[in-house]
Order: structure tokens, then C-alpha cells, then sequence
């Protein structure tokens, strides 16, 4: 019995010294890594000691000026692949058209068209259509400031002409020849009237119909003539129901307009007035238009990092041009005959030229204030009331069915209340503190007499810059 006990003593130490080398063999392989880990850290303080002086300096020298040199490295934009295409799309303009040649100018320098699709409206139309067949925009432009211009500013009827014009530059300057290159790169935009739907064509059979196609896209009645009949049905301009046709929403657009006001990935960088596709300015002018499109394709192109554009040298020939103008006003409306006429009306009422330009802020802000003083009346009803009844009691003696003197007492008690409810109403914008504001910062302009943000607290210059246009675009121009 005891040697029974005693063999079952020596099973069970055994099985558990059999168990501990199970779980050390388990650990083994973490022990492992780290005894080499504590090996080669003890290797590096050993080693590292028996550097010189002069090897350990050089080390870290050189490890400094590596991290310097990455510091200073500047980054480069990112480069845009080549691979897919891009897309634009080129919106109305009228004779605005000529800032888009600029644009397009720069794009064909960059080599942008060679692999990218187009889809435009109007006068957007033209543009891609002769950048595509390689049209020389140079000499389209030198059509327009040359040619074209001075016929619209020679007669009344110049300004109606615009269908001659294009036709014209199209026949002379298209190369419409080479219309094969168009189809699947280019998507000419106008409007059907029948149906009163945007029209997309992509195909042209022969050059007569990508003329008329054109046109039909131009159509701005009655600049560009009126409506005819195309492919079976009455068309006019693509801007009327589509200024900015898009692609389809899973691509993205590249957008191009002449609309300084508008949001587009390329746009106007300088004022330019928007009428000016309506009715064109002066010679000079115009050409400054086309210098500024190409500066402001240059520019897009270096701001989206295309390849070769780290190259690119922007010129500011039209940064730089101020045009010659004497007044705010003039440069505003864009018109040097509407400048010439202030002027003299200025000379006409003793004001000088610093003047003229705040006391139409001035006019604006007494017409906004007419504005509110119209919606304060509306607002109380009683003064609205009134208003109705005295302009129908008005009506009846207009029409002679008045005959008793009750009638002329009511009249005259519902027009006094109604001018009294008037008064009270302009008390009340009177004493709003935005008012308030705006006066005095319309008579802080007229102090220091032009337009300067500085002699402004910067509430008055926030309100001017909601109520005035002529005060908004001054400063901007200033």
C-alpha cells in the first residue's frame, strides 16, 4: 500500500513537469524574439561608443540635411492624367464670344483639345467648333474688332446684323471642310420652339447643316434674327432654356462663360460688364476681352496642374490695362458715350468728377429707402385699406358719379388717414438703425468725396456694399 501511494506521487510529478515543458515550449518562440531584440539592442550600446568623434558628428550632419532638403523640397501640383478626357462646356455669350476665343486660344496651345470632348450654346458653339477644326482666332478676332464692330456701331440697324456677321465669320474663318472631326467631340445646343425642348446634335450630315445648326444655336431674337424653321420645326437660341449645358451627372464639367457674376470653373478675372453681349463696347475694349480670355485660360490651365504647364508664363497685358477711365460710373456702365454724358451733366451741376460717383450712391440708397418706406405701408393694413378706398372714391369722380357732399367728406377722411399712415411709416424706416448707418456712410463718402473703404466703420462698409451696386463694383474696380 505504501508503495502504491508512493508510485502514484511520482505519476502525478511526472505529469506536471511534462505540462510545464508543454507550456514552455509554447513561449519559446516569443522568448526567442526577445533575446534577439535584447541582444541587438545590446550590440548598438556597445558599438556605438566605439565610433570617433568625427564619424558620429558626420552622421548627424548628414542626417540633418537630409531632413532639411525634404523641407525644402517644393511640392509640385499634382499632374492631371492623360487617359481620360477632359469635358467642357462653353455657355451664351453674344459679343461676349471673343473673351471664349481667348480661352480657347490658351486651351490649343496647352494642347488641352486634342483629348477632350466640347459641348456648348450660342455663342459658346462657336468657340468649340473652331477650336476643333483649327480655326485661327487671331484673325476671327481681328474680324470682329475690325469688321464686325464698327458695322454695329455705325447705324441703328448695326446692332440687328449679327446673324450677317456669323454667317460671315463662320464661311470665312470656319474651315467647316473638316467638319468629320467634330462628330462624337463636339455637341452643338439650341432651342426647339415646337416643342420647347433643348435640341443636342453631335452629327452634322454636310457643312450647310452644321451652319444652320449654328445659327439656330445663335438665334437670340432679334439680335440674331427670328425664329426659322430647322430639321422640321421652329428653333431660336440654346440659351434660352440651357445658357450652361452640362454633360451627363456622373461627369464632370469644366464650365466656361463670359458672365463675370457667374460661378464657372473659368470666368472673367477683371469686371466686365454683362450688356457688352448685347451691344458691343469699343474697339479697344473688345481686344482687351480676347487678351484677358487667353490670360485666363493660361491661368486655369496652371492652376489645374496640366502637364507641361509649370512652363507656362502668363502675360498681364490685360491685367494691366485700365481703359482709360474717368469715373467709376463709366467704367460700370462700360460705355465711353454714357461716361462722356455724366461728365457733361456734372459740368452742367458744378460736380466734380469725385463727386459724381457718391452722389449716385446716394441716389441709390434714397431709392432703396423709397423701397422700404412702400413695404412699411403694406405692411399695416389699415394704411392698405385706405389706399383701396380712396383710389376707388377717386375712380367714381373720374367718372362723374359723385353728386353729394357726404361723398367729398369721406374722400378727404380716407386720404388724410392714408397720409398720415404714410408719415407715420416713414418715421418708422427713418429711425432703423441700418438707416441711420447708411446715412452716415453716405455722407462719410461724400466728405472724403471717393469711394474708400478706410474712412468706413466697417458696418457702413457692410451696408454699402448690400445697397449700393455703384459702391460694390467701385470698390472692387478701385
Amino acid at each position: 500500500m505504501p508503495q502504491l501511494q508512493k508510485r502514484n506521487i511520482v505519476d502525478r510529478l511526472k505529469a506536471h513537469r511534462q505540462e510545464r515543458k508543454g507550456v514552455s515550449r509554447r513561449f519559446r518562440p516569443w522568448r526567442a524574439r526577445r533575446r534577439s531584440n535584447l541582444r541587438w539592442r545590446r550590440s548598438e550600446r556597445d558599438l556605438l561608443p566605439k565610433l570617433s568623434q568625427q564619424g558620429r558628428h558626420s552622421l548627424l550632419v548628414e542626417s540633418r540635411r537630409c531632413r532639411s532638403i525634404s523641407k525644402m523640397q517644393p511640392r509640385q501640383p499634382p499632374s492631371k492624367s492623360t487617359d481620360e478626357p477632359l469635358h467642357f462646356s462653353f455657355s451664351g455669350g453674344g459679343w461676349l464670344m471673343v473673351y471664349m476665343y481667348g480661352v480657347c486660344k490658351a486651351l490649343r496651345e496647352q494642347k488641352v483639345d486634342e483629348n477632350a470632348k466640347f459641348i456648348g450654346t450660342s455663342a459658346g458653339c462657336l468657340s468649340v467648333v473652331s477650336l476643333v477644326l483649327n480655326s485661327d482666332f487671331d484673325k476671327i478676332c481681328d474680324s470682329v474688332v475690325n469688321d464686325y464692330v464698327p458695322s454695329a456701331h455705325a447705324s441703328w440697324k448695326g446692332p440687328f446684323k449679327m446673324r450677317d456677321y456669323l454667317i460671315d465669320a463662320i464661311t470665312r474663318h470656319g474651315n467647316v471642310n473638316n467638319m468629320d472631326k467634330l462628330h462624337g467631340k463636339v455637341t452643338v445646343v439650341y432651342t426647339s420652339l415646337s416643342a420647347w425642348v433643348t435640341r443636342r446634335v453631335s452629327h452634322f450630315k454636310n457643312p450647310l447643316h452644321l451652319l444652320q445648326t449654328m445659327v439656330a444655336s445663335c438665334c437670340a431674337t432679334p439680335l440674331v434674327g427670328f425664329p426659322f424653321v430647322h430639321e422640321g420645326e421652329y428653333v431660336i437660341d440654346g440659351g434660352l432654356l440651357d445658357n450652361q449645358p452640362l454633360f451627363d451627372d456622373d461627369v464632370r464639367t469644366i464650365t466656361v462663360t463670359p458672365n463675370v457674376f457667374a460661378k464657372a470653373d473659368i470666368r472673367p478675372s477683371r469686371y466686365v460688364p454683362p450688356w457688352w453681349s448685347m451691344y458691343p463696347p469699343s474697339q479697344r475694349d473688345m481686344q482687351w476681352l480676347y487678351d484677358l480670355g487667353y490670360e485666363d485660360g493660361l491661368s486655369w490651365c496652371k492652376r489645374e496642374g496640366l502637364p507641361g504647364s509649370e512652363s507656362i508664363v502668363i502675360p498681364t497685358k490685360a491685367a494691366e490695362y485700365d481703359g482709360e477711365w474717368k469715373t467709376v460710373i463709366g467704367q460700370v456702365a462700360g460705355y465711353r458715350s454714357i461716361e462722356d454724358l455724366v461728365l457733361a451733366a456734372a459740368e452742367l451741376l458744378l460736380l466734380s468728377e469725385d463727386s459724381i460717383t457718391c452722389n449716385f450712391v446716394r441716389l441709390e440708397i434714397v431709392l432703396w429707402k423709397v423701397v422700404a418706406v412702400a413695404v412699411a405701408v403694406l405692411d399695416r393694413m389699415t394704411v392698405l385699406w385706405t389706399v383701396l378706398v380712396v383710389s376707388a372714391l377717386l375712380a367714381l369722380v373720374l367718372l362723374g358719379q359723385h353728386y353729394t357732399i357726404e361723398f367729398t367728406l369721406v374722400l378727404g377722411g380716407h386720404l388724410i388717414l392714408a397720409l398720415v399712415k404714410v408719415k407715420d411709416a416713414c418715421a418708422h424706416v427713418h429711425l432703423l438703425e441700418e438707416w441711420r448707418v447708411l446715412q452716415g456712410a453716405v455722407l462719410a463718402t461724400e466728405k472724403q468725396g471717393r469711394l474708400n473703404k478706410h474712412g468706413l466703420t466697417p458696418k457702413q462698409h457692410e451696408l454699402l456694399t448690400e445697397y449700393s451696386y455703384v459702391y460694390r463694383l467701385g470698390s472692387l474696380l478701385v
